[in-house]
């Protein structure tokens, strides 16, 4: 018998007094928490019988059998006709009642296929987590995040934080890498390092959740490192902070303290504007870091448009910062479409300088089961049992807020409690008690008592959130979009561990989905009426330049509607997509000789006060205003976006009718195509109803279909810093060696420091040891060092590579292949290492360039 299982027969013994009970397994933790509210309310029959059933299937999963559990009978506790609702038998005892549990997953064919989904159930329980192949961390990514971070989850994050840590400023690298495989740990080693002194890096988020989330995260890691935190102790900039704290938070961007602060993109163009141009202006700020990035075209085109208008806000950065210091920017997501990264490529990309890191794969641990029902109430009945049947914790969408109120008092009349519901709706407080309460963790990220099982939720709940033991995701809904969809699946199994993706569908659900996935496109008409308005009543500053007040009318509107503004970003966004204009936020006035000081600050106080209401458009092709022109250009993209929005619900379709592969039709949907050629997705599938059907025995591991792990590589970036080109000449190469090792041990890590401060990161070789790269990592500190442990950058890095050798006598062939392709490489070595094609002489006799390391250090 289990651990669990023990705990939770002894949980069940101590009733009604389950507080005195300390289990460690999570499950029967839930389980004490929801004990303990049956006797106020707070929990439901259902949530305690759901969890109690939970548990045993769990124990049979992992221990090969079945052993009932012992309850007892009492005025708050299910019956024994409401144990065998939940899926439990239960037999009368002396004690009470002995209850066994009943397998169940959602309705699928019977013979093999049934069978096969019994089995993916069984691993959903058993909970065996997902061993990723070891690949070593580099000193940088240790020594940022530290001691418990050895190790990278993959070869995408390891390629992805090599990138960004090598990003020359001004850059933008957009980073593809699934979820789960920590983009979050990305952020954390661009910001942590770049701020250490002085400076602050801007995170952009979808949600407030996520940014509460993030925070909490951020502060506990910069505890636990040592580092020094921001004067305030606030990195999340939301609606609902004090204004003395947004206040600091503003003061602390100026003055370069406050190391990383999280916002939304509202808050950017108006509450944090000043301050982070003030930043830019000092050199102060690092990086924008875009989280969720799939959203700036998803929502940028519609209904917040400002995660598209920040591009102009970087460019006004990238103008303001001195030279060497401009920002650089991650843009970050587990998927990405064609027409996003093309969104993302063109608002933030920089000529020459914009870069991409391919990781994609479809997930490994959902388990696929999808249903349509020919009413809606065939649909609710079908849902109401999974939910009660399926394991916790669970989430359930719907697409309208009123859908997820109307399911949470479904559930409550069944009898659930432990529930909770975030849309939109909710404020700053009742969401972080919202996720605080479902995970079980307290303000600072400390365990405390859980108080909810199951979130009923919209879209926006659930983006980025850390939560790894989710183990249901359902969707009693039709998405709009396959990528949301997909999104959504994605908030389970983060923790490399099996998990349920439940759709069940009805006739009503296919209307509404066509009509939010009609995306709300400005048609060529009125956006060319929007754009003359704008243009009109804008101040012309010459050279094609318009100073455009966002508050115009257009003359089809006679007052102010509340949404015009809006209307008007979307115009601009979308032009700016067509390359006919570029768009960038309006620059603060500058104060003028002798101008007294009152004069000058309300001079600043009133272009702050209208920053958000205005912006700066450049037109980029001198026919932008013949009308024939621009509606020709303008019609091209709004077509370009309401064509990828068709495909994506008709990939959705595909998915619903269950005669493909789940994680084919994800594969084919995220190809991308890139510099001349085409980004595979690879797949991935536990379980779909097409696979089961078509192929009930799965191999090796529990796939139908497993796919080798993405190998991307390093970005190697333009013009890389390398110190000692002037010493090579026109060679590609040259030889540092030392006379004996007294010396290397005294001088090869100085030279080696010396170099990383100086931008040359890359060590590989059999010299490399881990207590020489972790000092050297020491010395150079912020810079980062970079270990080659697998020697793939020796093929595959064409930037400034430092190769070490040991006492070997020996060159190996991929360092001699490199050699003879011409990429910049410092060979260190001993003095006598020979040639390996004239091994009679040494290498440093035959090199063109060879020099003592003792000469190389002073040198630098």
């Amino acid at each position: 018998m289990s651990d669990a299982w023990a705990d939770a027969q002894a949980l069940w013994s101590l009733w009604p007094d389950p507080e005195a009970a300390h289990p460690t397994d999570a499950t029967v933790t839930r389980l004490r928490d929801a004990l303990s509210g049956l006797a106020n309310g707070e929990t439901g029959w259902r949530d305690a019988a759901a969890l109690t059933r939970q548990i045993l299937l769990e124990q049979q999963a992992r221990r090969h059998g079945s052993w009932p559990l012992e309850v007892p009978i009492g005025p708050a506790l299910p019956g024994r006709e409401q144990w065998e609702q939940a899926g439990c038998q239960a037999l009368t005892t002396p004690a009470g009642l002995s209850l066994t549990a009943q397998a169940w997953h959602p309705p699928t064919p019977s013979g093999e296929a049934n069978q096969a989904a019994d089995q993916e159930m069984a691993e959903v329980y058993a909970g065996q987590a997902g061993t990723p192949p070891p690949h070593p961390a580099d000193p940088f990514w240790t020594r940022t995040l530290g001691p418990r971070y050895q190790h990278y989850t993959s070869v995408g994050q390891r390629e992805a934080a090599r990138s960004i840590v090598t990003a020359p400023p001004g850059s933008c690298l957009i980073v593809c890498l699934p979820t789960g495989q920590g983009k979050t740990e990305l952020a954390w080693a661009a910001a942590i390092p770049a701020t250490r002194q002085r400076g602050v890096a801007v995170i952009v988020v979808p949600t407030i959740v996520l940014a509460m989330d993030m925070e909490r995260r951020l502060r506990g890691l910069l505890a636990e490192r040592g580092e020094h935190a921001s004067p305030s102790g606030h990195y999340a900039y939301t609606g609902g902070l004090a204004a003395d704290i947004k206040q600091a938070i503003r003061r602390d961007i100026r003055q370069g303290r406050q190391r990383v602060v999280i916002a939304a993109p509202e808050a950017l163009l108006g509450g944090l504007n000043s301050a982070l141009d003030t930043a830019a202006r000092q050199g102060h700020l690092t990086h924008l870091i875009i989280d969720e990035a799939h959203l700036v075209e998803q929502w940028g085109n519609e209904f917040r448009p400002e995660f598209q208008a920040i591009a102009g806000q970087r460019r006004t950065w990238i103008t303001l910062a001195p030279p060497g210091r401009a920002p650089v920017t991650l843009a970050m997501s587990a998927t990405l479409t064609r027409q996003q990264i093309h969104t993302l490529q063109h608002l933030f990309g920089t000529a020459g300088l914009t870069e991409l890191v391919w990781a994609a794969q479809t997930r490994r641990e959902p388990s696929y089961f999808i249903d349509e029902y020919e009413t809606e109430a065939a649909r609710n009945a079908a849902v109401l049992h999974a939910v009660s049947a399926l394991p916790r914790p669970m989430i359930l969408y719907t697409t309208r807020k009123r859908d997820a109120q109307a399911w949470a008092q479904r559930l409550r009349d069944a009898g659930f409690r432990r529930l909770v519901v975030v849309t939109g709706d909710l404020d700053d407080t009742a969401r972080r008690a919202a996720v605080m309460g479902w995970r079980g963790e307290d303000a600072d990220g400390r365990p405390a008592r859980t108080r909810y099982d199951i979130v009923v939720g919209t879209s926006a709940f659930g983006l980025g959130l850390d939560m790894a033991n989710v183990r249901t995701v359902i969707h009693a809904c039709v998405p709009e979009t396959l990528d949301r969809y997909y999104q959504e699946v994605g908030r389970g199994g983060r923790d490399r561990r099996p998990a349920i993706a439940y759709l069940a569908s009805a006739p009503s659900d296919y209307p509404l989905a066509t009509r939010i996935n009609r995306e709300v496109v400005i048609s060529a008409d009125k956006g060319w009426d929007r754009w003359g308005s704008m243009r009109r009543s804008a101040t012309n500053l010459g050279h094609g330049t318009y100073d455009i007040g966002l508050d115009t009318l257009p003359t089809y509107i006679p007052e102010e509607s509340g949404h015009s503004r809006q209307w008007n970003v979307r115009t601009l966004n979308l032009m700016a997509q067509a390359k006919l204009i570029a768009l960038e936020t309006p620059q603060p006035p500058k104060r003028q000789t002798e101008e007294p000081e009152e004069q000058w600050q309300r001079r600043l106080d009133e272009y702050h006060e209208r920053s958000d209401a205005r912006v700066i458009a450049h037109v980029r092709d001198g026919r932008t205003n013949d009308h024939a022109f621009w509606q020709q250009t303008f019609e091209a993209q709004r077509r370009l976006v309401t064509t990828e929005q068709t495909a994506a619900l008709a990939h959705l379709r595909q998915v619903i009718k269950g005669d493909r592969c789940v994680g084919e039709i994800l594969s084919g949907y995220y190809r991308v195509p890139w510099c001349g050629g085409t980004l595979p997705t690879t797949i991935n599938c536990r379980g779909c109803p097409a696979c089961r059907r078509r192929t009930p025995s799965r191999a090796g591991g529990g796939y139908y279909r497993s796919a080798g792990e993405p190998l991307p590589g390093m970005v190697c970036w333009p013009n890389q810093p390398d110190p000692l080109e002037h010493l090579r000449g026109s060679t590609s190469w040259m030889s540092l060696w030392w006379r004996d090792n007294a010396i290397r041990d005294d001088l090869l890590p100085q030279l080696l420091t010396q170099l990383a401060r100086r931008g040359v990161s890359v060590i590989v070789g059999p010299g490399a040891s881990t207590e020489l790269t972790v000092k050297v990592q020491h010395g150079a500190w912020p810079r980062p060092v970079i270990v080659d442990s697998d020697a793939s950058l020796v093929d595959g890095y064409g930037g400034p590579l430092i190769w070490i050798s040991d006492e070997r006598p020996s060159l190996p062939l991929e360092v001699r292949t490199r050699l003879a392709a011409g990429a910049p490489t410092y060979l260190v070595h001993p003095r006598e290492l020979p040639d390996p094609e004239r091994p009679h002489l040494r290498l440093c006799q035959t090199c063109d360039v060879s020099l003592p390391i003792t000469t190389a250090l002073g040198a630098l």
